[in-house]
């Protein structure tokens, strides 16, 4: 089966947003419109990233702290002002893919 044939819903899935600490980045854009928009509960959730950029801070069971919503628990809490990367993700693109072979079963 293709990725094209596969209906990719985010909302029953949400592998991307289980990795490893530190790695789901945000922009010094992200950051400079969480601060213009007083957005401090998004910024009290920033901690040091890869690279030397600055990241989501994780939950101990390895997902982003803004992954889930009761009754929907592979929501983004802060979809409408989530980070570039968070934007730019594609479902069923080839990292997509990949973050669904290799994570366990949630």
């Amino acid at each position: 089966m293709t990725a094209e044939a596969v209906n990719f819903d985010c909302l029953e899935c949400g592998r991307c947003c289980y990795q490893r600490e530190e790695t789901i980045l945000v922009t010094a854009a992200d950051l400079l419109r969480w601060h213009r928009q007083r957005r401090f509960d998004i910024l009290e959730g920033i901690g040091p990233g890869h690279f030397g950029q600055e990241a989501f801070l994780s939950r101990p069971d390895g997902a982003c702290i803004h992954h889930g919503l009761p009754g929907s628990e592979h929501a983004c809490q802060i979809y409408a002002d989530r980070a570039e990367v968070c934007r730019t993700f594609e479902a069923g693109s080839q990292q997509c893919l990949e973050f669904r072979r290799r994570a366990p079963a949630l």
